[in-house]
């Protein structure tokens, strides 16, 4: 039987619940400031409708309608494909009863920026699980910096798996230029395999029109390490102070400062979504004879191996390795591919 509660832990869950609905009543507001100051609530006799995600925590979203901005429920919402819940970006079916709206569908993603996450159980099988950042993206913001933190190219050749698994046009965003200048050998290696770049500062402006070319009509996600800048580049792009934004120790390494993933609608057909920083980032379901195949570069290369299931490590007579020996594969994007097929 379960536990019977009470009242103090009844009046406890009852507090809980009316804190989430505030989270996400605050993200409602914050997403776009246009909105119709009317439109934050579902109307009472409100029908069946579809919209996207802007921003969720826990069972509380808050969904952008065709046509408004409301928030909604998503307690109960069970899916074999995607147990994670919903995300920004996602495209849902709404239901209102009595001008209560629950999200009963989510339909299915054409694309999405996925990590691994841990947790600490013991069961192996449950150790990870797919965290899906953001749905439906059309472009990737890979955002670096040239200094505070420092620039990370390894962290970068990850985003790249992660946008080709995921089916999303790379974007690596230098920031911070106005600090330091780019470093223009370390970059060359991306240009190589014919990954575009933009070189901006957020603290200027510099750059930040040629950016907005770039994800102009398209829904852009912002991601990468802690303390790049992605807040501020979202609020240059949007121009309005749209995310809370921290300062930069003395240390100079980044502070993130975001903490949940929003989607922000900066013209009528653009959209931008910010997501928190992060430190490290692990791939999900990708077996170890899939890796070669997101390195671009080691595709003509590879066909000169001796075998057939070459994996480009410790195997003799290798096109791969033969590459990297004359300097036409990068030692950092090679190195990079060993740390991936070794975890």
């Amino acid at each position: 039987m379960p536990k019977k509660l009470t009242p103090k832990e009844i009046a406890r869950k009852r507090r809980r619940r009316r804190e989430r609905r505030d989270h996400a009543g605050a993200h409602a507001q914050t997403a776009n400031n246009n909105e119709d100051p009317n439109a934050s609530t579902w109307e009472i006799d409100a029908t069946a409708g579809q919209g996207t995600i802007v921003s969720s925590q826990g069972m509380a979203a808050v969904v952008r309608r065709d046509g408004g901005l409301g928030d909604g429920s998503a307690a109960n919402l069970q899916s074999e494909e995607y147990p994670e819940g919903v995300v920004p970006g996602d495209r849902v079916d709404v239901e209102v009863n009595d001008g209560l709206a629950k999200i009963v569908r989510i339909h299915p993603r054409k694309t999405r920026v996925a990590r691994l996450r841990f947790d600490s159980s013991r069961d192996a099988s449950r150790g990870s699980n797919e965290h899906v950042i953001a749905a439906n993206v059309d472009i990737a913001v890979i955002v670096a910096s040239t200094i505070s933190p420092p620039f990370r190219p390894r962290l970068i050749d990850r985003y790249l798996v992660v946008c080709e698994y995921g089916g999303v046009e790379p974007l690596i965003c230098i920031n911070k230029i106005d600090l330091e200048p780019p470093n223009d050998e370390a970059l060359s290696i991306f240009r190589k395999v014919g990954v575009p770049m933009v070189a901006i500062s957020a603290e200027t402006g510099e750059g930040i029109d040629l950016l907005r070319e770039w994800i102009s009509s398209k829904t852009a996600v912002l991601t990468g390490h802690s303390g790049v800048g992605k807040s501020s580049i979202a609020n240059a792009i949007t121009g309005t102070d749209m995310q809370y934004t921290g300062s930069v120790g003395t240390e100079l390494r980044g502070r993130h400062t975001t903490t949940t993933s929003m989607l922000i609608e900066w013209s009528p057909d653009s959209q931008i979504i910010d997501t928190p920083g992060i430190r490290s980032l692990g791939l999900w379901d990708i077996k170890r004879e899939q890796v070669p195949a997101y390195f671009p570069e080691f595709t003509e290369p590879a066909k000169l191996c001796k075998f057939r299931d070459c994996h480009h490590d410790t195997e003799p007579d290798c096109g791969v390795k033969a590459a990297v020996d004359r300097g036409d594969i990068a030692v950092n994007r090679y190195d990079s591919y060993l740390r991936l097929v070794g975890e």
